[in-house]
């Protein structure tokens, strides 16, 4: 399966002391198949147009997959490897990266959203597996970095993290995310999950909070109409 894809987002909010107006395109493609006992997946994105400071806009991002399902298995164990990589700039703070545009949030960059797709390299690997017809358990780890060590990073609505501290390192740290979902019938199910991050060397900076690690407990009912 190959996607072929082009987006503009414009902003021409010329208001007030500070407007906020840019124009960024992005053309990309998406490319999904299987070989073998395999499964890939790629996807790349180019972006240009104008920043908010009047400046030119150049930015990049692509995702890479392989992954395999063993059906032979009872437990239908499913194992996947990602890398993703999207540019930062060394305008610190300045969000001139790569825009993210309408992101799906932790559906991509997990459970905690502690970052967006900007500015970030991480590589993360995951692992699924049906001890039961009714439940599903996922293990899913993540590993952040700076793709820019000049640039800060940035929540997942783009706003920089400590624009006014410079990174003293690239390593932003681990998460962790434990995932079961039970379903009842067709139309209900239960999830319950569990997410750790590991603060990485670039909290270590004394400018920053000193423990920056941090837990996260969910539980869900979903209904389905």
């Amino acid at each position: 399966t190959v996607d072929l894809f082009y987006l503009r987002l414009l902003d021409r909010e010329d208001q007030g002391a500070f407007p906020n107006d840019f124009d960024f395109h992005t053309v990309g493609t998406r490319v999904k198949g299987k070989y073998n006992c395999y499964d890939y997946e790629f996807w790349g994105a180019y972006q240009f147009g104008e920043n908010t400071d009047g400046s030119d806009h150049a930015a990049g991002a692509f995702t890479c997959g392989l992954g395999r399902t063993f059906d032979c298995h009872c437990w239908k164990p499913s194992i996947w490897f990602y890398y993703d990589w999207a540019s930062g700039t060394d305008d610190q703070g300045a969000g001139n990266g790569y825009h993210q545009l309408f992101a799906l949030a932790h559906n991509y960059l997990r459970v905690m959203d502690l970052y967006c797709r900007l500015n970030i390299e991480p590589a993360n690997l995951w692992l699924t597996v049906q001890p039961h017809e009714k439940l599903k358990l996922l293990l899913w780890y993540y590993y952040f970095r700076l793709q820019n060590g000049n640039d800060t990073p940035y929540s997942v609505v783009m706003t920089p993290y400590f624009p006014a501290v410079a990174p003293t390192s690239r390593d932003l740290g681990h998460e962790i995310d434990l995932l079961a979902t039970y379903k009842i019938n067709a139309r209900t199910r239960v999830v319950l999950g569990y997410s750790h991050f590991f603060a990485g060397d670039y909290y270590d900076n004394p400018a920053l909070p000193t423990n920056a690690d941090a837990d996260f407990f969910y539980a869900e009912f979903q209904v389905n109409f």
